[in-house]
């Protein structure tokens, strides 16, 4: 585990960086002699206060800890960086390897595009080293910790509150010891004439007709959705629009789970047919992820500083939302 904490000024308002030291410690606590752990520290310089190795003594960590004190700007995407490198350090199948980034503020030195910062996370997810992000308070880059975790294939916690620093640390170390699979991915190939237009919310990668798309880390009694947009031809009877599997990493290399999956339609000229089969509860998880793209757009104004554009965004969403099939069914309430 690679901690990099943030230590820019902000972290002085509503006592955030005392509670950023209250889940460190609880994070200590809870380490095993056999663990390997490392701390970055970071504003607009960056410090290793803890090189990666042997978690050793606890007490002398939490002196180190204690002694973090707000200052600078930051630099989140040299500190996240370092945190990786530590990682490396000890990269290894045998080992669970995470980088946990907890900012309440923006990059605002050093790499500050999010497309480049994402790049890194991607790369280092690639070499089985996962992110998670947690932001706190009100005021930092929700849009940049959602697509650094999501790039990164960790989890992204929102902290509104400090005080609950410590139950969030706690929640996820308890989940690293519940994974079931590691960098998992999703291989899909579909049916003859079916086009996959997007997978929304998510990167995707092609291949020889091959389609990936990355889960990340999977826990016990854990369930992720996806929602993709197919162009499918026309057609009559039956046909198959696609066939998958689920991959992920061991410390042997990569496995295939099983069973396969795959997923069948059947065409019909009954309107009456399509409306009494139609599944309301997955058509309103359609309709919402497919207005997130709006969403999306209107964050990305909102970054831009086009207030006016990131209004009229959401309210195409809303209105998207109002105007499905299972508004009025009450599916989606």
């Amino acid at each position: 585990v690679a901690v990099v904490l943030d230590r820019s000024g902000s972290m002085a308002d509503e006592s955030k960086i005392e509670y950023a030291r209250k889940a460190l410690f609880s994070l200590i606590d809870q380490l095993s002699s056999e663990d390997v752990f490392s701390l970055v520290i970071y504003d607009d310089v960056i410090e290793v206060l803890k090189s990666a190795g042997r978690v050793g003594n606890k007490n002398e960590l939490k002196r180190l800890i204690q002694k973090v004190h707000p200052r600078g700007s930051t630099n989140l995407g040299a500190g996240m960086t370092e945190g990786f490198r530590q990682a490396e350090k000890y990269v290894s199948r045998e080992y669970l390897n995470r980088v946990i980034l907890l900012s309440d503020g923006l990059a605002n030195t050093g790499i500050t595009d999010q497309r480049e910062l994402n790049r890194i996370s991607k790369k280092y997810r690639s070499k089985s080293i996962s992110l998670t992000t947690m932001g706190v308070g009100l005021d930092y880059n929700e849009n940049l910790m959602m697509g650094l975790a999501e790039h990164g294939g960790g989890n992204y916690y929102f902290i509104e509150s400090s005080n609950s620093l410590a139950s969030i640390m706690n929640r996820e170390f308890n989940l690293m010891a519940k994974i079931a699979a590691r960098n998992a991915f999703m291989e899909l190939t579909f049916g003859k004439g079916v086009e996959l237009h997007d997978v929304i919310g998510c990167d995707f990668g092609t291949g020889d007709r091959k389609f990936t798309i990355p889960v990340g880390d999977l826990y016990s009694d854990d369930r992720r959705e996806f929602t993709l947009e197919l162009q499918v031809p026309e057609g009559s009877e039956s046909m198959l629009v696609a066939s998958g599997i689920l991959r992920y990493e061991t410390e042997y290399g990569w496995l295939q789970a099983s069973p396969a999956f795959s997923t069948t339609i059947h065409y019909t000229k009954d309107v009456v047919a399509i409306e009494k089969n139609r599944d309301m509860e997955t058509q309103a998880k359609a309709d919402i992820a497919v207005s997130t793209r709006k969403v999306e757009r209107a964050m990305e104004a909102l970054d831009a500083g086009n207030h006016e554009e990131a209004a009229k965004d959401i309210d195409d969403a809303k209105q998207m939302i109002l105007s499905s099939p299972a508004a009025t069914s009450g599916a989606g309430a």
